[in-house]
């Protein structure tokens, strides 16, 4: 592959923005200290769009561009709908579980069970989520993003032009092959040290504050490489007639929605109703269904429940809107600078590698279109999107360790214990991380296993919020007979996409085995959940329940109909120019949202 090298201002530019991150995790390091709601929630005192903004910051892990670059390479814009599906579960966080968890006053998801249920099935469940969660997908996830950061840094940091004793050194004391190349996993662990010393030391106050200079550098970095990339393809004028030229006149690729007859979905194997179910059943089985994980983190850490659904809000608006677009005109415009087929012979034969590997276009474009202090800065945005992910995951993955494993086993802690549990646990998190990374390869099934897990919980952990006779044995069935299903199915051809639908029916039967057979949740634990959290549903003894459901539902119709509105808005105005029909749908996608995520007077 071409290596691109960096000047001079582009590693002063990359020096200045790790130093900031450092700076800002060890000034808060005092306020970080005094106990776990200060450590993990930020003493329930972060301004919403501090929160909002951070979880946006954590959702652009530094490979996402180049996943989407990938997926429009092969499939168009609208082969985003397998993500942008999402919105459906977001906008439900926004308009109804935001609030909610916020009145919870829990700490992680996992303590939501035993507010929620009774007995010592419900204690089970909630260290068993602690522990998938906490320490199972968290270090897949952290081992993921260290080897996936192995393709952004190779054409860039020459470690071995720079120091090679030091890379001698490395290749020596690592495993051939362990994150790349030394000069690579030498970036790499340089990157990861730094993260976990901000982390370690600033707990999420330190976390959150870095995701703000991180998204800030992320937003201007993908904004700057849109606008390098438009300009050498010629603007809109030569992306519409280079993609004309070469894939046709009847080319698919700025479709917003796709062709549920002949398209893409077409090559899934599923009708256009199973391509639907698709969509949703993948949402909410690759996200807490609920909005749980660090995205509740986050909005527990707000300062109250209208704070929560307005973080939820503003995180919508970057995901879906903001952030989008710049990735989309990079991957348009890489379909014309770098012809499929002919990448080769593409920008004086940079493009060699792309024709591999179409998500390596966004880095080679990087490379070849931006100066000497461009290209820093745009470096730095990824580098900041990898360390907004990585420190997110290892606070959170701490916070199951301290608040639902180690506090089972030794309630009694003092303050100052569980602050140094914390923190230890960061650094035993950092060195897990590591470890996977080096078997991702042999593990890449469990991902497939992950998400089958999601669709056989999903169902489930929606229903808690919503009615009460959903108890621990309900979940319990959910995902004995779910994940049995899915064992069964794998010994089938059945695509898998098939069978996460499948799964997550199966799982509807064992809930509702569970439901009818296991022990309900006691009448005392019900009425305090009922008093504390003020759930929408089907609860003993609750007025006006077909009122506000009808309420939460419309206004989640409003958030996710207003976002995709802006979505398509802001792409047709890309692509097409700023006309009237463009900007009437952005009107109206503007007052759909602010009208749904107003909230109701329960939410105040």
């Amino acid at each position: 592959m071409a290596t691109f090298p960096l000047h001079r201002w582009d590693l002063v530019i990359i020096g200045v923005y790790l130093a900031l991150a450092l700076a800002v995790g060890l000034k808060v390091q005092g306020q970080a200290g005094t106990d776990r709601v200060s450590y993990f929630l930020a003493g329930r005192g972060l301004p919403w769009w501090w929160a909002g903004l951070s979880i946006a910051a954590t959702t652009f892990a530094a490979d996402t561009p180049l996943a989407i670059t990938g997926i429009v390479a092969e499939r168009g814009a609208s082969g985003n709908w397998l993500w942008w599906s999402w919105i459906g579960v977001h906008a439900a966080v926004a308009v109804y579980f935001a609030g909610r968890w916020s009145r919870s006053g829990v700490l992680t998801d996992a303590e939501l069970l035993s507010l929620r249920y009774s007995g010592r099935l419900a204690e089970g469940l909630r260290v068993f989520r602690a522990g998938l969660y906490g320490v199972v997908i968290n270090a897949l996830t952290l081992g993921w993003v260290l080897r996936a950061m192995v393709k952004i840094v190779s054409p860039f940091f020459d470690w071995q032009a720079w120091t090679p004793g030091l890379v001698g050194a490395v290749g020596a004391v690592l495993p051939a092959g362990f994150l790349g190349s030394p000069g690579e996993a030498l970036t790499i662990l340089s990157l990861l040290a730094l993260v976990a010393i901000y982390s370690t030391a600033g707990g999420l106050r330190g976390v959150v504050l870095t995701d703000l200079i991180q998204l800030g550098a992320a937003l201007f970095g993908a904004g700057w490489l849109a606008w390098s990339a438009w300009g050498a393809a010629g603007g809109r004028t030569g992306i519409l007639s280079g993609l004309a030229e070469h894939y046709g006149p009847d080319h698919h690729v700025l479709d917003f929605f796709p062709d549920l007859s002949g398209g893409w979905p077409s090559t899934l194997g599923l009708g256009a109703a199973m391509f639907g179910l698709y969509l949703v059943v993948q949402a909410y089985a690759n996200l807490p269904a609920d909005g749980g994980g660090y995205f509740m983190q986050r909005l527990n850490a707000t300062r109250g429940p209208r704070d929560a659904r307005r973080a939820a809000v503003v995180f919508m608006v970057v995901q879906y809107v903001l952030r989008t677009l710049p990735w989309l005109v990079v991957a348009v415009a890489a379909l014309v600078l770098l012809p499929v087929g002919h990448e080769a012979s593409a920008l004086g034969g940079a493009g060699a590698a792309v024709a591999d590997d179409r998500e390596l276009a966004y880095p080679v474009l990087m490379g070849a279109l931006l100066p000497a202090g461009g290209l820093g800065l745009v470096l730095t945005s990824l580098l900041a999107a990898f360390m907004s992910t990585v420190d997110t995951h290892l606070n959170w993955g701490a916070s199951y360790v301290v608040n639902d494993l180690y506090l089972r086993r030794y309630p009694d802690a003092s303050d100052a214990e569980q602050v140094r549990v914390a923190r230890w646990s960061v650094v035993a998190f950092t060195g897990l991380a590591v470890l996977v990374s080096a078997q991702i390869d042999s593990i890449a099934d469990a991902w497939t296993w992950l998400g089958l897990l999601g669709a056989a919980i999903g169902i489930p952990t929606l229903l808690r919020w919503l009615w009460w006779r959903v108890s621990a044995a309900s979940e319990l069935g959910a995902l004995v007979v779910g994940l049995g299903c899915a064992a069964a199915l794998a010994l089938t051809d059945l695509g898998y996409e098939l069978r996460l639908v499948l799964t997550a029916a199966a799982s509807v039967l064992g809930l509702a085995a569970g439901t009818v057979f296991g022990p309900e949740t006691e009448r005392a634990t019900l009425d305090a959940f009922l008093a504390q959290v003020a759930p929408v549903g089907v609860w003993p003894g609750q007025t006006g329940a077909a009122r506000r459901a009808m309420q939460v539902g419309l206004r989640f119709i409003l958030v996710a109909g207003g976002v995709v509105a802006l979505m398509a808005a802001a792409q047709g105005a890309a692509f097409t120019g700023l006309g009237a029909e463009v900007v009437a749908v952005g009107l109206a996608g503007a007052a759909a949202l602010y009208a749904g995520g107003r909230g109701g007077a329960d939410e105040a």
